[in-house]
Formats: structure tokens, C-alpha cells, sequence
């Protein structure tokens, strides 16, 4: 007997799919969501003009650390 397991991933909005999943962080935490193009299109909107003024910040350092300049 064979076995077909099938992984379904879902918008975790409306339930539609396909969706991709997306990571982001927010005061600290990180964060999962499953999107269908188009809500990932309004994730993106959203973000995108406070990631243009944003500073992106080396995994290796904590956020809020100050690295020592000399």
C-alpha cells in the first residue's frame, strides 16, 4: 500500500492558496504568515515606505545593542 502525503499551504487571511510564507519582525519578534500574491502585494505596500527609511541591522547583533566605534 502507498502512502501520498500532499502539504497545502493557505492564505492565513481568506484560506486561499497557493501562498508563500513570509518572516518579519516587529518590536522584537519574529513573525510567520502564509500569503496569496495578492495579500503579500498589500504586505509589501504597507511596509514599504517605512523599510526605505529603515536601517537593516546585522543578525549577529541584537537589535538596540550599539556597536563600539573608535
Amino acid at each position: 500500500m502507498a502512502t501520498r502525503k500532499i502539504l497545502l499551504t493557505i492564505d492565513d487571511l481568506d484560506g486561499t492558496q497557493p501562498a508563500k510564507t513570509f518572516t518579519f519582525g516587529y518590536q522584537g519578534r519574529n513573525y510567520e504568515i502564509d500569503l496569496n500574491d495578492a495579500h503579500a502585494a498589500q504586505l509589501h505596500d504597507a511596509l514599504a515606505q517605512f523599510i526605505a527609511a529603515a536601517r537593516a541591522i546585522d543578525r549577529r547583533r541584537k537589535a538596540g545593542t550599539q556597536r563600539a566605534t573608535a
